[in-house]
Parts: C-alpha cells; structure tokens; sequence
C-alpha cells in the first residue's frame, strides 16, 4: 500500500468510523497531503523513523512555526497508529518520533481597552440601528435577531473567556438564567460552569433566548443561524471579523485573541495564576503561565492596555465565578 492510498483510507476511518468533523478531517489531509509529496510512491511497509526524521529536518528548514510542526508530528503518529492497528505496518516508525527544538516563546495577542471597547460596541450600534425596521419585514426582523445574538457571543467570548468551539456546542439545556450559570464542556470532557454576575450580559442573553423561542426550531443548539440550524466555528470566525470590520481595527486578529486579552487582564489585576486555569479549562498550569509574561502582567508601561479585568467593560462589581 503507498502513502496516498494509506491516507485515504486513514481520512475514510475518520470520517465513518470515528466521525470526526470536517474542520479535523481537513486538518488531518493538509498535513498528511505533505508527508505524502515527500515520500512519493513509497511503499508504507518501507517507511522507517529515519525516513520521519528526514521530513522533520525538511520542515525545520521550511517557514513553520515549531507549533505547527508539533501538529504535524501528532498527525504522524495519529496515521501510523491507525496502521498499525489495521496490520499495514507491523510497529509504527512514529513512535518515537519528536521535534528537535523547543516551541517558540510566543506571547498570546491581546486587544487594547479602545478595540475592546469598539469592538463589543459595534453589535450593540447595530442593535440600535436596526430596532426601527425590525417589525417592518421578514428581512427585518432576522437582521435585528442576528444583532442580538451577535451582541450575545461577544460579550460572552469576552467575560468567560470560552473558546469558539466551546461556544458553538453549547445548547439550551447547558443555560440556567435563573442561575445566570452556563455549563462549558471543555476539551477532553473537562467541563465547568461559570455564572455570570453581570447584569448587561445576563440580559442580553435572556432577551436573546426570548427571541430564539419566537422561532420554530428543531435543533437544542444554543446559538442557531437565519435557516435555524447550530451556527458552525466557520459562523463564529465571520460574525467576529464582521464586527472586526465595523469596529475599525485594522490588523489581523482573531476570536481567541478575546479569551486571550480576558486571561491577560484577570493576571494583571492580581487574580490567583490558578484561578484563571479555572475559568479557561486549561489542564496544565503551564498553558496559564505564559500570561504571565505579558508587559501588562508585570505592570510594566506597555501600549497593549492599561491595567484592568473583564468587569470594566461590563457593570461595576461585576465578576466572574467558575465552578467545576
């Protein structure tokens, strides 16, 4: 068997047997697609940890991050494994296989308070815009539905820090308004649920749930889009760079750049290091720590932000609680 007909079959496990999603099946394909151009027409039988070490080298030459690297060397050992479960190889070469160099020291991407401000107000300017015309038309009232919940992921995004994919899996029956509690399920099954004390959020999730029952829907997701289905990652990246775009701010950044600016400014104002790998669901405190190398995090005179916490951008006294 080459390596191309072993990719195949590896993504057709994935898909049928293991029910991956498209996003994962794709990543699976980029980084196995280049493994595959490396080796050519080898048999898999043939392929042996010098030849992985070979294509680790020709990556470290290439403009890769280590990050990406690491992925790619997970890939590896994801398919070999899956080969040698299937009897196409005898012992996997990947094993063993590790990057040479450490991880680069990368510091996360946080928001200043101007584009934190601008940009969980740009929803709300629309919400504004649009109350006039949202009973005049069918078209209406979806744009005006769409700007609240667009207000709603936001601000969620930004005071509990959760991650898209967190967010777009989250359903009805993991809101408890009564409560202000939302239950997070967290990678590797590690849940948690946060409650939320602000009053601004809180209502303006309760006033989108109200609007979400005005519609006949037959999916429990939480946030749905205008045909009523569960909105997708791919949903949440284009309603975060549209209100990126409305907000003004120019350079590239992304929706965890919001649960990275969170974790920054719960550090800076003095929170417990493991009281924020709490509210994010990291597993190791080590994921933690690197916001403790930001300039803010050290009250050095920084251009990023000032000094402060998620709640100045909510209602005085408000905080955030988190419960495993």
């Amino acid at each position: 068997m080459n390596v191309q007909q072993a990719i195949t079959d590896f993504l057709h496990h994935g898909q049928s047997v293991k029910n991956l999603s498209d996003r994962t099946l794709r990543a699976y394909q980029s980084d196995l697609s280049q493994f595959q151009t490396h080796m050519s027409e080898t048999n898999m039988v043939e392929v042996t940890p010098a030849d992985l070490d070979g294509y680790l080298d020709k990556l470290g030459m290439s403009p890769y991050r280590d990050t990406s690297i690491r992925r790619k060397v997970a890939a590896l050992k994801v398919f070999f494994r899956f080969l040698e479960e299937q009897g196409v190889v005898n012992e996997s070469p990947a094993r063993k296989l590790k990057i040479k160099k450490p991880v680069e020291n990368r510091v996360p991407v946080v928001l200043s308070s101007r584009e934190v401000r601008a940009l969980l107000a740009a929803p709300k300017d629309q919400i504004i815009e649009l109350t006039a015309s949202r009973d005049q038309s069918p078209g209406g009232r979806n744009r005006y539905f769409c700007a609240i919940r667009d207000n709603v992921i936001l601000e969620l995004l930004f005071s509990t820090g959760i991650r898209i994919g967190e967010l777009v899996a989250l359903s009805m029956g993991d809101v408890d308004l009564e409560k202000r509690q939302i239950q997070i399920t967290g990678r590797a099954t590690r849940g948690r649920s946060v409650t939320l004390t602000s009053d601004s959020v809180a209502v303006a999730l309760g006033q989108y749930i109200e609007m979400r029952a005005e519609r006949s829907l037959d999916t429990p997701a939480l946030f749905v889009g205008r045909s009523g289905t569960r909105l997708t990652i791919y949903s949440i990246e284009n309603i975060f760079k549209k209100h990126v775009r409305i907000a003004e701010i120019k350079r590239h950044i992304t929706p965890h750049a919001l649960r990275h600016t969170m974790a920054a400014m719960l550090v800076s104002s003095g929170t417990d290091i493991r009281e924020v790998q709490e509210i994010l669901g990291h597993a190791s405190i080590l994921s933690t720590q690197v916001y403790t190398r930001l300039p803010i995090a050290k009250n050095r005179r920084a251009t990023m932000m000032p000094i402060a916490t998620p709640r100045s951008f909510m209602d005085p006294g408000a905080k955030l609680t988190i419960k495993k």
